[in-house]
Order: C-alpha cells, then structure tokens, then sequence
C-alpha cells in the first residue's frame, strides 16, 4: 500500500472510530449500564417500523413473542471482547472531527441504523444490560441479517452493505496503545486491551472478505476449531480455504429445518447451524463455553423465533395474471425451477427438496471443506450435534422473499433476477454494492450503480475504476465469478422471464 493510501485508510478509521463513537454517546448515558427494563419499556415502540413476518399459526400471544423477540435481539452470548463506552467519550477525536455521525457509520460500516432506539444506536449492536456501572458494547447475529431497502428495515434479511472488515479495524484501532491510555486505572482498561488482544490474535488472512456484504465465516469456524486443538495456534494461510458469500436471510431456516442440511453448499448437517454461528461468537473461549453457553443459546433462539420467521411480501404492486402465467412455467416440466427449488404455498411457506447441485458456479465456497477442516471439526464438541463432510454442490436455495433476497447465487455475484434469468454472458461483471440500499423493481435486485456520473461509464471503465474498491463487486476477484445456473435455453423469451419474475415476487 502507498504511504498515500495507508494515510487516507488511517484517517477513515479515524472518522469511523469518531462516527461511532459519537453515535453511541448521542444515544445512551456513557457511564451507565442500561437495565434490563430499560431496553423492555421501549422495545415494543423501537420495533413498531421494523418488517417482521411471523407465521401466523404461531399459537403464542404477541407479548410472548416480543418477550423472546427482545431477548434475541439484545443477545450479547456472554461476549469475549467488549468495548468500553467511556473509550468512544474519551477518544479526542470524537471531540474534534465534525460530521453527520449517523451517515459515516451507515456507509462505512453499512449497519442499519436503530433511529426509533434511544437506546441502542443500530441493529446489531448489543449492550451489557444489567452488569455493572460501566457500559460495554459487542455485536450479535443481527449485524448480518438485517438490511435495509427502500428506506424501510427488514428483519432478518442478509445484510446489504455490513463491511465487517471496516469494523474489526476500527475497533482494533479505537482499543490500541495510543487510545487505551486515556483509560488506565480505570476498570474499562483491561476490557478494552483483552477486546485488542483478541481482535488482533483471532486475525486470520483468509477471514477478511473481497467485497463488503460478504461473509468469511465459514471459513473463520476453521480456523477457531484449529486453535482449540492446537494451543491456540492458528492454521497457516495455505490450509484454510476462501469462499466468499452473501449472507442468507433467517426467513429459510424453517425450508431448511426437515433437510437439516445448513450454510451455501450443504456441508454441515444436523438439527441447527451451529458451525459458523457458534465458532465466531466464541472467539478466545474454551470449548466448554460452547456447550454451556452459545449453543444451547442458538438452540433456544431456532425454537423461539427462527422457526417462526416468515419472509417479508414484496412491498409493491403485482401483476396477478403475469404472476399466475409464471407459477406454470415455474412449475412446468420444460423450465423446471420447482424441481430443485421446491413448491410454494403463497403464505410464506415452501416444500422444499433440499437439492444440493454443481450447476456450474464458482467452486470456491465449496471447495474450503478440506480434510484438516473436518478433522478439526471431528476434534471439537461440535461433532455431537452434527456431521460435516463435503458437498458436491450448493444448495438450490429457499426462494421464500427472493425479491429481497439479492443480489443472487451464493457469493451474491449477479445483481437481479432479470441477470439471474437472462444470458450468462449479459450478467454484469462489475456493480456497486452500496447500490443494495434501493431496489430495482423493473428487475428486481438492486441498481448496479448509485450515481449517475457512474451510469454513463461502459463496464470497461467501471472495472478500471473500481475493481479493487471493496464496495463494488468485482467478478473478476477469486471466488467471484457469475457464470453457472444458466436457465435461458429453457426460460426462452423475454415475455417468458418477465412472467416468471412477476411469480417469484409473490413467495
């Protein structure tokens, strides 16, 4: 990296550390921890604007929804690494750098802002309710599946624009020796080092993503499950596999639960998900934390409010007759979507087959299952709720709320469902994805840019530009090819993908 380029990163980091942490202090009182009934009064409010689909022969009454609801939301795991609130007030940098707060942690670090919260500043983040006078903060599931389109936040969908590089950095940054002074002989002051520690020692080449909105955590189980067996040593950079993904919305747990196959290509089988989940919220813990606290905690969650999720219905008008022309063609034998993709009730359910298959895409996510990875997973109490072994292929998704589901396949390498369903060869190879916050309703997906200046470029002029810009989507980065799931020969005609698009609107 250019000295010029390392001193604009360092200064960005430095505004993300004061965007974050004004933003924190502008919502809670800094010396305080937050109780338990502080967060409960107002919850029901907080979340009066939220899209949240529950199935309706849920037999429970609404307060005992949101009573697990709020419990889910506001899990912390019993949390290794946690950041003190007085190190974001005693950052001189939170008093001298001037900015709109709100915008820099929403487009830096692409969180879903919590504006209804007075509490909490954005989906995600998770405070110590109830532990102390000092108040810490750590994040939960919900900074990757949460997302927001159009303005409106949906529950439960995979993030957008969530850069989790960004924040491991800034945090790293904000808990180093230069700012970790202005805490010394203070409680806060061992917290905030042993969150550094384990930020900078749990720091693995393989886990920080290409492109922003992307997901290494499968391949950070790997390297967690390693150190546990090896006197926290981690694995070298040649044995751990990379495959960047999207992540996929918590509305297909409940397709997903009678296969018991779990993440993009199937290869963790059993009653939960407990691989990557589990492994990333329990960094520099022993395993018996894992079996004590976090999954039987991931287990109680899928019982209380996973399996009761439902996907969002496309918020905008449809089609009825072009749909129901495209249910036919969706379910014929000549196209053929229904026998790999399953069948669909209208209400937010599926009958899902669970069909794994190599239809061409980019073999990186599937290819990180090595024999090291399975023996450390064999090695770790994991072994006893489940069987990992790998896949011949990636799941034919869930397509319940595949309008909001985008951008699609597993690495998220092809923008809309018109892209998906049209010629390999027309799919773009570049587009922005801090475009995913607006939804292209012609094509349904997101826009590939959000500047008109940008517009006007030919490809070739966007990939010089912002082939190495992690908030683009690049193809030509490894892990990131578009090609496979080629449906056109059978789909056939544009009037044949217009009605077929119309039809997903409505699972």
């Amino acid at each position: 990296m250019s000295n010029r380029a390392y001193s604009v990163a360092v200064a960005a980091l430095a505004i993300l550390v004061s965007a974050i942490g004004a933003l924190a202090s502008r919502h809670v009182p800094p010396t305080l921890a937050m109780s338990e009934a502080e967060l409960a009064a107002g919850f029901a409010r907080a979340m009066a604007d939220v899209v949240l689909e529950w199935d309706p022969s849920d037999p429970r009454s609404e307060a005992e929804r949101m009573a697990v609801l709020h419990d889910f939301v506001y899990e912390t795991y019993d949390a290794s690494a946690w950041i003190p609130q007085s190190l974001f007030d005693a950052n001189a940098i939170t008093q001298t750098i001037v900015g709109d707060a709100d915008a820099i942690v929403r487009d830096q670090v692409g969180l879903v802002p919590w504006d209804d919260n007075p509490l909490v500043p954005a989906f995600g983040m998770a405070p110590n309710a109830g532990s102390g006078s000092s108040l810490l903060w750590t994040v939960n599931c919900l900074v990757c599946h949460t997302a927001e389109i159009d303005g409106v936040t949906y529950f439960g969908a995979g993030a957008k624009t969530f850069d989790d590089l960004w924040l491991g950095e800034a945090l790293k940054t904000l808990t180093n020796d230069r700012w970790l002074g202005r805490l010394e002989g203070t409680a806060d002051y061992d917290v905030a080092r042993d969150a550094w520690r384990i930020l900078s020692t749990h720091h693995h080449d393989k886990i920080d993503s290409r492109t922003r909105a992307r997901s290494t955590a499968f391949a950070a189980s790997h390297v967690e499950l390693y150190m546990r067996t090896h006197d926290n040593r981690m694995p070298s950079v040649e044995d751990v596999g990379r495959g960047d993904v999207k992540t996929p919305p918590l509305w297909h747990t409940v397709a997903k639960m009678p296969a018991a196959r779990w993440y993009s290509d199937g290869s963790f089988h059993g009653a939960y998900p407990l691989m990557a989940s589990s492994m990333e919220l329990e960094k520099d813990r022993p395993f018996d934390d894992l079996v004590d606290v976090v999954i039987p905690r991931i287990q109680q969650q899928f019982d209380d409010v996973l399996q009761y999720l439902r996907p969002p219905p496309y918020p905008y008008e449809i089609d009825r007759e072009l749909a129901e022309r495209g249910r036919v063609l969706f379910e014929s034998s000549e196209v053929g979507c229904a026998r790999c993709h399953g069948t669909y009730d209208g209400e937010g359910n599926v009958d899902w087959p669970g069909v794994h298959r190599d239809v061409g895409t980019d073999p990186a996510r599937a290819a990180l299952v090595s024999e090291q990875f399975v023996a450390a997973f064999d090695d770790s109490p994991l072994a006893v709720h489940g069987e990992l072994e790998r896949s011949r292929g990636y799941a034919a998704t869930p397509l319940t709320g595949v309008w909001a589901n985008y951008p699609y396949l597993h690495n998220g390498s092809v923008p809309t469902l018109h892209h998906l369903l049209g010629p390999v060869s027309e799919r773009p190879r570049i587009f922005e994805v801090m475009a995913a916050r607006t939804l292209d309703r012609a094509r349904v997906g997101q826009p590939l840019t959000r500047r008109t200046s940008d517009a006007r470029l030919t490809e070739s002029e966007l990939v010089r530009r912002y082939a190495d810009d992690r908030d683009w989507f690049y193809t030509g980065r490894p892990g990131s090819s578009n090609a496979g799931h080629d449906v056109w020969d059978r789909i056939g005609s544009e009037e044949n993908r217009r009605a077929i698009i119309e039809y997903l609107k409505t699972l």
